[in-house]
């Protein structure tokens, strides 16, 4: 399947939330993650990425929000793939896709809760214990985060919340 990548529109609302659906149900509300952006994280529409298929339909979305945690950062997720296109490397492409988006966007770190195995080729490692906090229960194994420039994880401290601007 070839897949292209863009910025989310508004446009893509309905799909995306069809893809998520699809991906992780229900269940996908009870996340921490999903605290995290119901506490006033700023959704950064130019930032996050959709994969779309040869009918220009959505069948990938990686989201980023801007939040705070003692400096700026930026929070990955959901990163979802509709179960008929996964297999195919389009979620990690999608991370990549928004870590080149945020790089050239200004240089605050990313923060995510995942596997590192799975984004460990990306550049994400585990956060050192007591450094960040979510609002929730979340695995420290699972707690993961990306420096975009040198020292850029150096402030960063605390728990997460919505951006200070």
């Amino acid at each position: 399947m070839a897949v292209t990548f863009s910025a989310e529109k508004p446009g893509h609302a309905a799909q995306i939330e069809a893809v998520l659906n699809r991906a992780f149900g229900p269940g996908r509300f009870a996340k921490t993650s999903e605290r995290v952006r119901e506490r006033g994280a700023r959704h950064e529409l130019a930032l996050s990425r959709v994969g779309l298929n040869e009918a220009g339909e959505v069948v990938g979305v990686c989201r980023i929000y801007a939040v705070h945690a003692g400096a700026p950062i930026f929070f990955l997720g959901p990163l979802a793939v509709d179960p008929r296109a996964q297999q195919a490397g389009l979620g990690l492409a999608l991370v990549r896709e928004c870590i080149t988006a945020c790089r050239a966007g200004g240089s605050a770190p990313i923060v995510l809760v995942g596997a590192e195995s799975f984004f460990r080729p990306a550049g994400f490692s585990v956060v050192p214990k007591d450094r960040v906090s979510l609002p929730g229960p979340v695995d420290p194994a699972r707690l993961l985060w990306l420096e975009l420039r040198p020292g850029g994880l150096d402030k960063v401290q605390g728990e997460v919340t919505a951006p200070l601007r």
